[in-house]
């Protein structure tokens, strides 16, 4: 990891010799591939919920979307790739879901879309065919990339993954504190944070050579040492 350079809201970082943008909506972009990377959307979770008897909001499917919408609209990709859980339970499998997924997929009709597949998807099924997306089981090789759901080491290759939905908390001067999803790197395995805004987060402890990246008010910024 080195060379980090900022803009108004994303930050380009140097990985395995790549340049790789870290995005304020929580993707990451590969320039030299054209290559959007998201992982953990959970597609459906409030819609699980809601089948199960749980009050939750509408439009969690809309505004991910929308997003994705954001980043396609800013990096023109050729490519998206989604490390794992797609959709959240086969509760959340219900017309008006996958109604919306492919209407957005057929908007992007050009864009290849696959999907390494993740825990939830193994319960929850492949998204429909209508939904246009490629599954495979992965890890997915790209030069110097393993591209996979669960963050393992695969020799070799740098680790970018998913799974655990990376977040930390930092206190402020009046000991307030404040929960913030984050890219975290290590230095073997790079782990994205979830795609959405009803995903929850996990708090991670990093080591002393690892890097957090939080979104923050629509921006990148990298989290000073120490954390807390």
């Amino acid at each position: 990891m080195s060379d980090q350079t900022s803009g108004e809201t994303d930050v380009v970082v140097r990985i395995a010799g790549e340049q790789l943008v870290l995005c304020a909506e929580r993707g990451v972009y590969w320039h030299a591939r054209r290559l959007l990377l998201v992982a953990d959307p959970h597609f459906g979770k409030a819609a699980s919920f809601r089948a199960l008897g749980v009050r939750v909001p509408r439009g969690t499917t809309i505004g991910a979307l929308g997003w994705l919408d954001a980043l396609i609209a800013r990096w023109a990709p050729r490519r998206i790739v989604f490390l794992g859980d797609f959709l959240h339970a086969r509760e959340g499998r219900n017309a008006e879901t996958f109604a919306a997924l492919a209407a957005w997929r057929a908007a992007h009709a050009s864009i290849a879309m696959q999907l390494v597949r993740g825990n939830h998807d193994l319960r929850a099924g492949d998204p429909p065919s209508e939904v246009g997306i490629e599954c495979e089981n992965g890890p997915l090789v790209e030069g110097p990339f393993a591209l996979a759901h669960h963050p393992r080491a695969v020799a070799g290759h740098y680790v970018l993954a998913g799974h655990v939905h990376p977040c930390v908390v930092l206190v402020g001067a009046a000991r307030q504190r404040e929960r913030l999803s984050c890219f975290h790197f290590a230095a073997d395995i790079g782990v994205l944070p979830s795609f959405g805004e009803f995903t929850g987060c996990a708090e991670v402890v990093p080591s002393e050579t690892d890097q957090l990246w939080v979104v923050a008010e629509g921006r990148v910024v990298l989290v000073p040492r120490p954390v807390r």
